[in-house]
């Protein structure tokens, strides 16, 4: 009788001992704890003291995700300045150095489609600073390796986490901030990675002068990581858990908060012929972007004669007058064509075509002219880049919701163009010369323009 207590009190109690247990640990599990918001504050009363502290959180927000993205550059465009010196001391030709190129480009926008998604529902502050703190281990990771294939392995996982820095920017800049003066504040916020790009080519040319091609990739990674670090203190995460509410930049963002995320992505995102159309125009202006930014150093090398320190300076150029341009464009966009800054694109693109051809033309000895046209060049392609890859994609989505997600689309298809671009550009110049290259990048300038035509007049967000 004792034996049959002692079993039926066994039984009864096995249900309670194992719901008395901690949950088993998985990966899984972690990562979602990790990546999980913060929690909702109680909204705060409206008053001066409440205004300050909004205030200084959007400053605090807007300061990290420019000098964040800026450094995240280091360890994406540190390549651009190495390629001359890689090609010599590796022996690889043009279109096996592009593949490592278009390995980056293709992770990177996969990535920024995924992690937009993911991105959507995640923390802001620990999404964005786990791609600073990889890509900088990647990048030292990058520069003790020579294979080829490894090479291309390596710098394909650092596009991965490179894609991860975008997604965490487009949702706090969507939240964070109300919808007017969009243009302008995404045009100051888009010069972060134009002045990542103009000074990692300056460090660069200076690293390269006293060391080897793999300094160029040490220095870079440690103040990734560290900025990495940095940003787990400085940046928040929502509006919500600082206890304000959230800014919706479109005029059906109340009404599509009854939607589930699901019927939104697909509505807004998927289903979107704007977003499409956006994403085509970005995916033939990224060839040319990264067309030029990539290779630029090395044809001032090979065809105008300039030693690869110098290349590496007279291409910084390009992005250093390309934050005049992005300036110039928001400000058009919003103040001249009234947050029409889809006709500033298409003007953009004529005046670049025009840029593209007189460079290609000018012959060897006229170096001030050769920085005027690099000038130019930078200007015109990183107008329409900001713009289109900014608050073109996130007004495209037509949600806050699903902000990051209409951003990521936009991007994968712009990365498509840049995969192109690495192998394209490579494969041009090794079979029709430089000029072939120029011929390529032109005629994608030609496609986008035309494409432009389909979004002139289609309605913009409020």
């Amino acid at each position: 009788m004792k034996m049959r207590d002692d079993a039926e009190m066994s039984e009864l109690s096995a249900p309670a001992a194992v719901a008395a247990l901690p949950p088993r640990w998985s990966p899984r599990r972690s990562l979602a704890d990790f990546y999980r918001p913060e929690p909702a504050l109680p909204l705060r009363e409206r008053s001066d003291e409440a205004r300050r502290i909004l205030m200084h959180w959007r400053w605090r927000m807007f300061a990290g995700f420019f000098f964040g993205y800026a450094i995240l550059y280091f360890c994406r465009k540190n390549i651009s300045a190495a390629l001359p010196v890689m090609a010599t001391d590796l022996g690889y030709a043009n279109v096996q150095l592009g593949l490592i190129g278009t390995a980056l480009y293709v992770t990177y926008g996969l990535g920024k489609f995924l992690n937009g998604i993911m991105a959507d529902r995640a923390n802001i502050r620990r999404f964005m600073a786990t791609g600073l703190i990889i890509s900088g281990l990647l990048n030292l990771l990058f520069s003790s390796v020579g294979t080829i294939w490894l090479l291309a392995i390596v710098w394909g996982l650092n596009g991965w986490f490179q894609s991860m820095g975008f997604p965490p920017i487009a949702r706090g800049m969507t939240l964070w901030y109300p919808a007017k003066g969009k243009a302008t504040r995404w045009a100051f916020w888009t010069c972060s990675h134009q002045a990542g790009t103009a000074m990692i080519m300056a460090l660069s040319a200076w690293l390269l002068s006293w060391g080897t091609w793999r300094t160029v990739f040490y220095v870079p990674a440690v103040l990734s990581i560290v900025t990495g670090i940095v940003l787990l203190f400085v940046l928040g995460d929502t509006p919500e858990s600082k206890g304000f509410a959230s800014q919706e930049a479109f005029e059906n963002g109340k009404a599509g908060d009854q939607e589930s995320y699901r019927a939104l992505f697909f509505r807004y995102v998927l289903g979107n012929r704007t977003a499409w159309v956006v994403g085509l125009i970005d995916l033939f202006v990224y060839v040319i972007r990264y067309g030029t930014l990539d290779w630029t150093a090395k044809f001032l090398v090979e065809t105008k004669g300039y030693t690869p320190v110098e290349a590496a300076f007279r291409a910084g150029v390009m992005p250093l007058f390309g934050v005049v341009g992005v300036l110039a464009s928001g400000f058009i966009a919003d103040v001249v064509f009234k947050a029409r800054y889809r006709a500033v694109n298409a003007l953009s693109l004529v005046f670049l075509i025009a840029a593209m051809v007189g460079f290609d033309q000018l012959g060897p000895g006229h170096r001030w002219l050769d920085l005027a046209f690099l000038a130019a060049i930078g200007f015109f392609i990183e107008g329409p880049q900001s713009i289109l890859g900014g608050v073109g994609a996130v007004d495209a989505g037509g949600s806050a919701k699903v902000a990051s997600a209409a951003a990521g689309l936009v991007g994968i298809l712009a990365y498509v163009g840049a995969s192109l671009s690495g192998v394209g550009t490579g494969y041009a110049i090794d079979r029709f010369g430089w000029s072939g290259a120029f011929s390529f990048w032109i005629a994608c300038a030609l496609i986008g323009l035309f494409l432009c035509v389909f979004v002139w007049r289609e309605k913009q967000a409020a």
